[in-house]
């Protein structure tokens, strides 16, 4: 019995270390396709470390505004991840990213497979680019707000009747 316990214990741990292989794997595709190791060689920015270093070396501060600053650099760290960059930058990705699309679209163009690409491409596009809205910004459908209140400039029933009888226009 203790034999069988031993080899299933083996058996387990040589599944989990696949399993940690794996996603290691998966990890590192993920980062080189999505092109992020680019995006960190050409936006290499320093670290919070050697910003305050440098801070405290340029000014004399007291150990009060100090610890104010170096708990400013900690705060900036949880900073929302979700703004995008404005600069020349994005522009860059962006063109390797259409070049990436235009080499790939032509590969499966010669491998008859072009117009399933594009369609997939399509429906990737929109799935991406749906967005999210910020916290406490209404929708454009009034079901999903609070008291189903509809935004401005949406055309109500009641108020596509007023207009068709003529009747005056409620504010």
């Amino acid at each position: 019995m203790p034999a069988s316990v031993e080899e299933k214990l083996k058996a387990y741990r040589k599944k989990k270390e696949e399993d940690r292989i794996s996603a290691r794997r998966k990890d590192a595709l993920t980062y080189l396709f999505s092109l992020q190791w680019l995006k960190e060689l050409l936006t290499a920015s320093p670290s919070p470390e050697t910003i305050t270093e440098d801070y405290n070396s340029d000014t004399n501060l007291n150990s009060e505004d100090k610890e104010t600053h170096e708990a400013d650099i900690d705060n900036s760290e949880n900073i929302d991840d979700t703004v995008k960059d404005e600069g020349y930058m994005s522009w860059y990705f962006f063109i390797i990213k259409l070049l990436l699309w235009l080499v790939l679209q032509a590969i499966f163009v010669e491998l008859e497979f072009g117009a399933v690409f594009f369609i997939i491409s399509g429906f990737y596009l929109m799935f991406t680019n749906m967005g999210k809205r910020r916290q406490g910004e209404a929708s454009a459908y009034s079901v999903f707000n609070p008291n189903c209140e509809s935004i401005d400039g949406t055309l109500t029933a009641q108020q596509f009747e007023n207009e068709i009888r003529h009747r005056n226009i409620q504010r």
